[in-house]
């Protein structure tokens, strides 16, 4: 088997995780009125995911150096399958907060230590193998986010959780009979020297545009109805639509330009190029949304935010791994990119994000200000090993 072949049980393991994440998305008013519980309880569940990358991410990445790459990924498979079939027979909210920590876990187990899949199985294409990773399980949750509606149509939100469930038991399957070959050039064990003060460029720009895509998902609902006035309907369709968005385009980002750029050896260029862009579509997101809501012109700048903005954001993840010697190390760079990620998740939306509400002009220019930054950053971060 190629090390691709090798591969697709690793892909379609995070395509379940993100499935199994956003699908709750379109079914909080279903979450609501099942279990009883207020609107932050039901957002809550959804932002354990990356809570849990904050809390397990070095943990994930070191497991995946000490003992291979192997063991995090079969645990984040049974965790998954647990998580996912416990949040389907969940009776009350207490126990779907449980089970919902569990499914949450197999998050940070699987994506933290993607630097040592792709310097294990690809030694020259880390930038390919990262930007399809990443982009495949933001396909899932997009997806997960699209069909949440139609599929709880269908079978209920009970039914619509035992689809991810099913999903999460194929997943299984496939990894423990696909992984075998992982990985394949390790060079050692140690994690000395795995830290580097260089790496902070990279956390910098992963934290910027990670905050930036959680926080306008979550508050373009809340603009529109409070400072534009739309209808509640409407607010919450234009915030579904928007954040769907978001999701389809950073997982076309990530999936196509990152290996487009590495093939041609052009890495730099492309950091330079999707940070640009990056950063003109985010301004254009704070601009429009607070002060002229032009749907058609959100749709789009939302689409291009995460279609540039994670090819960016994948960029600055795989070079964590030119700070590096071995595979090993790979993995616990990429795991630590991933915690200062979810860092900015978990707090700059918090405090910034109703900002916009009280002082959109303040928004925007803090908006302008730390993207700008970011944008600098391209020009910084190493596009290879000593360089």
């Amino acid at each position: 088997m190629s090390n691709w072949g090798k591969l697709l049980p690793y892909l379609f393991l995070l395509f379940t995780i993100g499935f199994g994440w956003f699908i709750l998305s379109p079914l909080i008013p279903l979450l609501i009125s099942a279990f009883g519980i207020k609107l932050a309880y039901a957002i809550q569940l959804i932002s354990l995911y990356g809570y849990t990358m904050v809390i397990l991410g070095l943990l994930a990445g070191w497991m995946s150096a000490k003992f291979t790459v192997k063991l995090a990924l079969y645990l984040a498979a049974v965790i998954s399958i647990i998580g996912l079939i416990g949040r389907a027979l969940s009776p009350d909210y207490a126990v779907l907060l449980l089970f919902q920590v569990i499914a949450a876990i197999a998050y940070p187990l699987a994506m933290a230590p993607v630097g040592s899949v792709a310097a294990s199985l690809f030694k020259d294409k880390s930038h390919t193998v990262v930007g399809i990773s990443v982009g495949v399980l933001f396909l899932g949750m997009a997806v997960g986010a699209f069909s949440g509606p139609s599929l709880s149509a269908a079978f209920g939100l009970s039914g619509t959780f035992w689809v991810t469930a099913i999903l999460a038991v194929i997943a299984a399957v496939w990894i423990f009979f696909g992984i075998k070959g992982y990985p394949t050039n390790y060079k050692g064990k140690s994690l000395k020297g795995a830290f580097k003060w260089g790496m902070l460029k990279n956390w910098y720009v992963g934290l910027v545009i990670s905050s930036a895509s959680v926080m306008f998902g979550g508050i373009a609902s809340t603009v529109l109805l409070d400072i534009h006035h739309f209808s509640v309907l409407t607010a919450i369709g234009y915030g579904g639509l928007l954040g769907g968005l978001a999701f389809l385009g950073s997982a076309f980002g990530a999936i196509i330009l990152p290996p487009i750029f590495e093939k041609y050896k052009q890495i730099r260029m492309g950091m330079v190029l999707t940070g640009i862009l990056s950063f003109v579509f985010v301004v254009s997101i704070a601009y429009y949304l607070s002060f002229i809501p032009m749907i058609a012109v959100l749709i789009l700048s939302f689409f291009f935010f995460g279609f540039f903005g994670n090819a960016f954001w994948s960029m600055a993840m795989a070079s964590t791994t030119n700070y590096v010697s071995d595979p090993a190390k790979a993995g616990f760079a990429t795991s630590m990119y991933s915690v200062a990620t979810n860092l900015g998740v978990a707090f700059v939306p918090v405090f910034l994000g109703p900002v916009f509400i009280t002082n959109a002009s303040l928004a925007v220019g803090v908006v302008v200000v730390i993207e700008f930054v970011a944008l600098l950053m391209a020009f910084l971060m190493k596009t290879r090993a000593g360089k």
